[in-house]
């Protein structure tokens, strides 16, 4: 326990000084976890290496990942090794660097273990980029992902400060995913573009 009061001090005393580096939290482990395989999603951490400790989701620190264009995302997951601080935690997915999506789960919504969300169906065209944020970064929700370091290809996951993916990490995939929806993807369109259409 003493070990995790020093490294919450630090983690709050570094602040943006540490941005580029990430930070860690240690704690009761919650592993082994082994995540299926599965065809309609984009995952590349399926398991933990770092029973006990992790890299830290919240307080000012966000965690994400990058995938490429596959229609529709309906669906993001991720693995909790162990919670610190229950609370509000935001869904956000980028298009080629665009926000188009961001759903806000619930104080509580967020366990230890396997979640899994439904969000409303997110086209994508470009390159998709995932990231879980805090709400009240600084005093909400705090939580440790896993960290699968054996699991390659490495670099399409991110840390960042502020919600994007800014920061590669070469070296570990977190345990999270996005589930690409089974429909077929629409493209985007208004009514002046239909009625061009149709003349």
């Amino acid at each position: 326990m003493k070990t995790l009061a020093i490294v919450c001090f630090l983690a709050i005393a570094a602040g943006p000084a540490l941005a580029q580096y990430q930070h860690i939290t240690e704690g009761l482990p919650g592993g082994p976890v082994y995540l299926p395989i599965r065809e309609d999603v984009c995952q590349y951490g399926f398991q933990d290496d770092g029973v006990g400790w992790g890299y830290t989701l919240g307080l000012g620190q966000q965690l994400g990942m990058e995938c490429p264009s596959m229609g529709c995302i309906d669906r993001v997951g991720f693995w909790v090794e162990f919670m610190v601080v229950p609370g509000e935690l935001d869904i956000v997915i980028y298009d080629d660097g665009v926000e188009v999506s961001r759903t806000t789960l619930a104080s509580g919504a967020v366990v230890a273990g396997t979640n899994e969300f439904d969000i409303e169906d997110v086209p994508i065209g470009g390159t998709a980029c995932i990231m879980l944020c805090a709400v009240n970064d600084n005093n909400g929700y705090w939580s440790v992902l896993g960290e699968d370091m054996t699991n390659g290809p490495f670099g399409s996951c991110y840390f960042s400060s502020n919600c994007t993916c800014q920061n590669q990490d070469t070296g570990t995939n977190y345990t999270l995913w996005a589930v690409w929806a089974s429909g077929v993807p629409v493209d985007q369109t208004n009514w002046g573009m239909l009625k061009t259409l149709y003349r």
